[in-house]
């Protein structure tokens, strides 16, 4: 025999109907989609083959215990959402659907509150599509080897297809998401909210062709974050739709007091900018490769393969070492900010100014010049800051130096300097670009403080081979 429990009825005086809504008890007991199914007035239906519609929203209220079943497909009505309040374990063994019916019909959320949560609520196993997840739990939460496609974001929806949100937690990382795949959705794949902080872990998922609406969603958008890592990930954007971005790291209510920022070993391709890092923070961005991040159509609009931006110079100190960026409209960026250290090696190692350098940048750049010639823009200073980019590696012809490809005091007296020397050279042209018929005409010789020297130093030495055409090389030794 069924079991009847009180429901909550809503009005939607907007259509003139009235849908029922159901609402667990909050006495402490345990709720399926079997055991809601078979309540008759509970909007949710079982069908063949471990299948549930669910055709009114449902709540689980604080102190109950939401367990999602293995196997099974949950689809959600048009706008229908499951909110739960008390415990949710949503980790079953085997594989679970929670759907939409399709675009036209999509569903809304499901929404963990958390409220009765002791513990990260543990997500995993789990495929979303025409739907999505919003977590706000104050413990935070784990994502881990789930899918998320066709969220359709709107107002109501939500603009990403996994949302978190809420109070954060004490540990030093309350939300990770791990061993995802985002795919097709509408815009963002990740969002935060702007107004509450939330540390977070992004680390070794794969985003294809979010922001379908092509409205200037970046596949992850961290709008508030007090710890964030984002680490390994795969973003490839569609270059059909040509406003979405790739990763943004920002702060732009300034709710976060000292935010820390790791950005490294990500690749990002075929988005209108590769990495965005807006606001105060103290940002570490690394060995990320950066390729072909120009489907901005205006140059003026975007199209950076990193973008540091702080008008105001407040605060947002940044290192930046070790990544590839190739193929964008603007190679790095600087928009005001505090301090952006691309590469200094002219102090030791153990000073806080140190920062290795060894990026690549590889034919960045929008425009023609007079001869039909990319106009080459590897680092544009916007600010009247110094910029130090020691110890990296042009793509420059023989005879060339960075200057060739930086914007700065230079090209504008209000603007700071970028301090490229000394630099590795090339890695494209190296010896074969030189020709046997050139003569050597001199060796300089740079240790990683960019101190010259006729002779080597103990130790790395940056050799610097300089031939009588113009043409130098640069190796890397250790004496």
């Amino acid at each position: 025999m069924k079991k009847f429990y009180t429901l909550a009825f809503v009005v939607a005086t907007a259509f003139g109907v009235q849908a029922a809504a159901f609402v667990s008890p909050g006495d402490g007991s345990t709720w399926t989609m079997a055991k809601i199914a078979a309540i008759d007035t509970s909007g949710v239906t079982a069908a063949a083959g471990n299948a549930y519609t669910v055709a009114e929203n449902v709540t689980i209220s604080a102190g109950d215990i939401f367990q999602l079943e293995g196997g099974i497909t949950v689809t959600l009505g048009k706008g229908v959402e499951i909110d739960i309040e008390g415990t949710a374990l949503l980790a079953p063994e085997v594989r679970t659907t929670i759907t939409g019916a399709d675009a036209a019909s999509a569903g809304k959320y499901i929404w963990v509150k958390g409220a009765s949560e002791t513990a990260p609520v543990q997500v995993k196993n789990l495929d979303f599509a025409y739907c999505a997840l919003k977590l706000t739990p104050a413990m935070g939460a784990v994502v881990d080897g789930c899918t998320f496609r066709y969220h359709q974001a709107s107002v109501s929806y939500g603009t990403s297809a996994l949302q978190l949100g809420g109070i954060g937690g004490s540990t030093e990382e309350a939300y990770t998401v791990t061993n995802c795949t985002f795919e097709y959705n509408r815009r963002s794949a990740i969002g935060t909210a702007s107004n509450v902080s939330v540390p977070l872990l992004i680390e070794n998922n794969i985003f294809n062709y979010n922001d379908d609406q092509n409205l200037n969603y970046p596949h992850i958008n961290v709008t508030a974050s007090s710890s964030c890592v984002i680490r390994g990930n795969k973003v490839l954007g569609n270059r059909e739709k040509t406003l979405g971005g790739g990763i943004i790291v920002a702060d732009l209510l300034g709710v976060t007091s000292n935010a820390q920022s790791l950005i490294e070993d990500n690749e990002v391709r075929d988005c209108r900018y590769g990495i965005a890092v807006y606001s105060i923070q103290n940002a570490i961005v690394r060995n990320n490769t950066l390729v072909n991040n120009n489907t901005e159509t205006n140059p003026n609009n975007g199209g950076s393969g990193i973008n540091f931006y702080e008008p105001k110079g407040n605060g947002l100190t940044a290192k930046v070492y070790g990544n590839h960026i190739e193929g964008s409209l603007w190679g790095v960026t600087v928009i005001g900010c505090k301090n952006v250290n691309l590469g200094r090696t002219d102090v030791p190692e153990g000073d806080p100014e140190y920062c290795p350098g060894d990026n690549k940048f590889i034919n960045n750049g929008n425009g023609t010049d007079a001869d039909g010639n990319l106009v080459r823009y590897d680092v544009y200073n916007n600010s009247p800051n110094t910029v130090y980019a020691m110890n990296n590696y042009w793509y420059i012809a023989n005879g060339e130096t960075p200057a060739a490809t930086v914007f700065d005091i230079a090209d504008d007296d209000t603007l700071g300097e970028v301090i490229y020397t000394p630099w590795l050279g090339s890695t494209f042209s190296g010896i074969s670009a030189v020709g046997t018929d050139n003569i050597l005409t001199g060796v300089k010789y740079y240790n990683l403080q960019g101190v010259e020297s006729a002779t080597p130093f103990d130790g790395v030495n940056i050799v610097v081979n300089e031939y009588s055409n113009g043409a130098k090389t640069a190796t890397k030794v250790i004496r």
